[in-house]
């Protein structure tokens, strides 16, 4: 059994038979071998070392990305490492940019401490290149223009006799044009057309190429991001996308820096970095069609390659510039990415750390008797694990170099891999530790597409595992759920994290500063949440104290705070620059409510106070939270300039709907408001009388308005802070508009499902606040205030001469004047309560009096619209009738239950009938319905049975407060015109037409049931 370290593409167990035969794999029986395991875990070591080599070399080419020299001396003796970056072009980085006429192609290091670097440069010269730092370059800063610069470059490489270890010259590289193509016809959503057409057998087959160049189909459309200098860049394209077993059709793509950009300079905001590479992954994803439907489709054989279609594009593109396209204009700046972004998208900066999130990153060599001369291993290892690496390395049969580990720069602060936390707590575990890689190997490749069958399959297979040795468990469901979060499905990661705390329970013994720094750490991954942070601040209560747990808990939410301000509100994730809110949990500030403490506040809670009210998270927060916050408010105040402004907007959560509630927070925030302050400058008494001034104190009272809105009257120092407003907005010439902010939920209920708070508009008239006109016809909502609160701001309110029609608009009811169908009830008429208290008030009564008037003298008018004008006056009298408030209306009450049908029913026959066009004069000389006189109605009345009555009016006849609308059918053919049409034309006049004939029955059945509406009023009144 022998290893060969160096086979391509990865490290190999070789086996021979006693006579010397090579086989071609090891043999099944021997898995178990204890030479086997060790041998295969070697290789497994190697091979992953040779993978991260190469992923690292190519991150920092496709980004561009600085390296320092120091490191590349330090990796050469690695033969995986020289295999990744000789021959590979390398430039000197000055001020974040590679300077690429001083490239060369990188072919040793002098062999003396702190060497050059040898390249040889594109005119075939050896030099040595002393930069600090170096810049592998993409190869399309190589030749950006396209001019034939790249192919020099090659053929450096020729003469050299030797090939990359990285593909970087030999890459496709796609030249971004300085001018996009005429613009098409569908608008802004119109993209890059060049691979536009592109049919696909299968929604899977697309889904596994876009992931092969990182991206993500969500939809119908494929994501993707790419890295340049520290900074993400997206690119969408457009799919017909209807799941893994449907065709598939490519649409457009766009980069999200040149959308809505068309004419020259259309593209100069993607970095050429960026547009090659989104156009490579493309060009792959174009040609892969003919793959995915094994060339059958003539539309797809026929169609042109990748290259030749983005060669048709360019064409389109220059075109269009020679036909004087428009200039795009200058794109937006985007400043340079800072050292932690560099160092976020895998950069290594050169010298000492910058900061508490940055370490050393070391080069730590290991030999190995399978390795010959000077040749080793190196590994680039953070300075906090190499102990821990130095133990996985002696697990495996490879001693370290004596000595210190060499640092060649700096890292971000990440999370240690599985091996080097294992062998940090357990160094004799590292070879079952290694045992558990296999399993999430296997969770790696199924979360991208399957995150929770991955999860459950890696829960089941860890336990087995680790059946033997279940310290490693933590260890082990902690890396899933990483892996699993890392692919985007945070909620199927959760249940892993859970699990790998209730193991370590179990076990006993925990490492409390390990376990903070893995809460810390899952937060970040959004995979702690506000809930499982509680339980941790509990759990950490039960094996300590309570002021510990506090403390810890503390520190962590401060960690939260600080990390949620500095995460970008804009981040590109598969292609697309999301946009959002920070957003703390508000339990912190409830939480650490309880043991704030001061004055005067300290540091901590200052600096978390800061944080949360910056980030929300005292968004949802009571009167009594922000009370226990008051030191470190007081503190903020005086050491930041902005904190006023955003206390500006924020108000104490009232905790519920009730008035109690809301007039509590109330009292309270003006209390602390004013204790801190900052009342006199929220009301503009500290500032001179302007426009803006008056402007903002009016907004602030409108967000306190529409916070308590619903509140009940009277509320300790409102009065004096409306009243300093509406002096100042006086001052100022202004005027407020009068319901804004008023509405409120808490004040609906049976009439609408919202209210106003005309108490606070009643305030605001009471201290002269100047109001404006109502907007449009809006209404007040004043029966709904009325139900909930008494008549007493109605009154105060309809003094104001804006509010008169709306409130009167509210008191009318409506009658659709078609006799097809019966009068609906007032709003009134369900709730006698308010119609009381409306009759009992001296203002509304007056304003109802005017209503009935104009229906009455309607009535009295009579004509066509007569039965129409007696229900309308019914319909308004009737809510007092039931109320048993009638006093105040008696007279109207008494005119319309004294109509007589008769009469209604012979003037409205008439009137009616000489309304109606008939078809010819002396067909219309002829109806007799002109001449119908009330002797004839009356005859009519009397002969309809009592029997035919109560059948056609049961459908509305009913209690007033529960009454709907009814469709009356009248037509020929109709059961009540069978009825009824018999007795219509034996005691009226002749009738001309058909259409006289169905309008007489209409009339006759709206009197009918106006005879029983007068009937059912007349009960109530007895």
């Amino acid at each position: 059994m022998t290893l060969d370290p160096w086979a391509r593409p990865e490290p190999v167990v070789r086996c021979r038979t006693v006579a010397g035969r090579a086989l071609k794999k090891v043999p099944a029986a021997l898995g178990t071998e204890p030479v086997v395991r060790e041998l295969t875990a070697l290789a497994e070591w190697i091979g992953d070392h040779s993978a991260g080599v190469l992923t690292s070399v190519e991150q920092w080419m496709t980004q561009s990305l600085p390296v320092p020299a120091a490191l590349i001396r330090e990796v050469w003796p690695d033969p995986y490492w020289r295999r990744a970056l000789r021959y590979a072009v390398v430039a000197p980085c000055g001020g974040g940019e590679a300077d690429v006429e001083r490239a060369g192609v990188l072919t040793g290091v002098v062999s003396r401490p702190g060497g050059a670097l040898l390249v040889s440069g594109v005119d075939g010269e050896e030099r040595e290149l002393d930069d600090a730092v170096v810049v592998i370059p993409h190869p399309v800063l190589l030749d950006p223009l396209g001019i034939g610069l790249l192919e020099r470059w090659r053929k450096v490489l020729v003469s050299l006799g030797k090939e990359q270890g990285v593909e970087q010259l030999d890459r496709a590289v796609y030249v971004r044009p300085d001018c996009s193509p005429a613009p098409g016809t569908r608008g802004p959503r119109e993209g890059i057309s060049a691979f536009h057409g592109a049919v696909y057998a299968s929604g899977a087959h697309v889904e596994r190429v876009v992931r092969s160049f990182g991206g993500r189909v969500g939809g119908e459309r494929a994501g993707y991001s790419f890295g340049h200098g520290g900074r993400m860049y997206g690119m969408v394209a457009d799919l017909r996308h209807q799941g893994p077993a449907a065709p598939v059709s490519l649409y457009d793509f766009r980069f999200a820096e040149a959308r809505g950009r068309h004419g020259a300079g259309a593209y100069d905001a993607v970095p050429r970095t960026v547009w090659s590479e989104g156009i490579r992954a493309m060009a792959v994803l174009y040609d892969e069609r003919e793959a995915a439907s094994g060339g059958s489709s003539e539309r797809t054989a026929a169609g042109p390659d990748s290259g030749s279609a983005y060669q048709a594009f360019l064409v389109a593109c220059a075109e269009y510039a020679t036909a004087g396209a428009p200039e795009a204009g200058s794109p937006e700046p985007r400043p340079p990415a800072g050292a932690r972004q560099l160092l976020d998208a895998g950069a290594v900066l050169a010298g000492p750390p910058g900061g508490q999130d940055e370490e050393w990153l070391t080069a730590r060599r290991y030999r190995s008797p399978l390795v010959e001369g000077d040749e080793c291993f190196v590994r680039l290892v953070v300075a906090r694990a190499v102990e821990a690496q130095d133990a996985v390395a002696r697990a495996l049969g490879l001693e370290p170099d004596a000595g210190e580990a060499t640092p060649v720069g700096r890292a971000p602060i990440r999370p240690l891999d599985l091996l080097t936390r294992v062998c940090r707590a357990h160094p004799g575990l590292a070879r079952e530790a290694m045992g558990l890689l296999a399993p999430l190997r296997t969770c790696a490749k199924t979360a991208g597409t399957r995150p929770g069958r991955a999860a459950t399959q890696l829960r089941a297979t860890l336990k087995k595992l680790t059946a033997t040795q279940p310290e490693l468990l933590p260890y082990a469901l902690d890396e899933g759920a990483r892996i699993v979060a890392a692919e985007g499905s945070v909620a199927m990661a959760r249940p892993l994290y859970v699990e790998a705390r209730t193991a370590e329970q179990r076990l006993g013994g925990i490492d409390e500063d390990t376990l903070r720094e893995l809460v810390s750490e899952f937060r970040e991954l959004g995979v702690v949440d506000e809930k499982l942070l509680r339980q941790y601040r509990t759990d950490l209560a039960a094996r300590s104290s309570e002021s510990d747990a506090y403390e810890s808990y503390r520190r962590l939410v401060l960690e939260w705070c600080r990390a949620e301000s500095a995460i970008p509100t804009s981040v590109v994730r598969d292609g697309v620059t999301h946009h959002r809110q920070r957003d703390v949990p508000s339990s912190f500030a409830v939480e650490l409510a309880q043991r704030v403490g001061g004055p005067p506040a300290d540091d901590t809670q200052t600096e978390i106070f800061h944080l949360l009210l910056r980030n929300g998270g005292f968004e949802r927060a009571p009167a009594s939270v922000w009370e226990a916050w008051a030191a470190p408010l007081q503190r903020d105040l005086a050491e930041h300039a902005d904190t006023a402004d955003r206390l500006r907007t924020h108000f104490p959560d009232p905790g519920g709907s009730s008035a109690a509630a809301k007039t509590a927070a109330a009292e309270a925030w003006l209390a602390l408001m004013a204790r801190v302050g900052l009342l006199e400058l929220f009301t503009g008494t500290t500032e001179p009388v302007s426009v803006g001034s008056a402007e903002r104190a009016n907004a602030w009272l409108t967000q306190f308005f529409a916070g308590y809105a619903g509140l009940r009257q009277p509320v300790d120092g409102l009065e004096p802070v409306v009243a300093s407003i509406a002096a100042l907005i006086r001052a100022a010439g202004g005027t407020r508009e009068p319901l804004v902010g008023l509405k409120t939920r808490s004040l609906g209920g049976d009439f609408w499902g919202v209210g106003f708070d005309l108490g606070l508009l009643a305030l605001m008239q009471r201290v002269g606040m100047p109001l404006g006109e109502p907007a449009g016809e809006q209404g007040v909502c004043a029966l709904q205030w009325i139900q909930r609160r008494g008549t007493a701001g109605v009154e105060s309110v309809l003094a104001y001469p804006g509010f008169r029609e709306p409130i009167r608009g509210e008191l009318t009811g409506a009658v659709r004047g078609s006799l097809g169908y019966t009068v609906t009830r007032h709003s009134l008429t369900p709730f006698p309560k308010v119609t009381r208290q409306v009759a009992a008030s001296e203002p509304l009564r007056e304003l109802m009096a005017g209503i009935l008037d104009e229906r009455a003298r309607c009535v009295r008018v009579s004509g066509a619209g007569g039965l129409f004008a007696l229900q309308d006056l019914l319909l308004h009298v009737e809510p007092f009738v039931v109320a048993g408030a009638v006093k105040h209306f008696d007279g109207y009450v008494r005119e319309a239950l004294a109509g007589d049908p008769a009469v209604l029913l012979a003037e409205t026959l008439r009137a009616g009938c000489r309304a109606h066009e008939h078809e010819g004069d002396d067909r219309a000389t002829a109806c007799g319905l002109r001449q119908a006189t009330v002797d004839h109605a009356r005859e009519l009345l009397e002969a309809t049975d009592e029997t035919v009555r109560d059948r056609h009016t049961e459908m509305y006849d009913g209690e007033p407060a529960t009454r709907r609308s009814r469709y009356l059918d009248f037509r020929p053919g109709s059961a009540f015109a069978q009825d009824l049409l018999p007795v219509v034309e034996k005691a009226l006049p002749r009738i001309a037409g058909d259409a006289c004939r169905s309008r007489a029955l209409g009339v006759v059945q709206g009197v009918l049931w106006c005879e029983r509406w007068q009937a059912t009023l007349r009960g109530f009144m007895t």
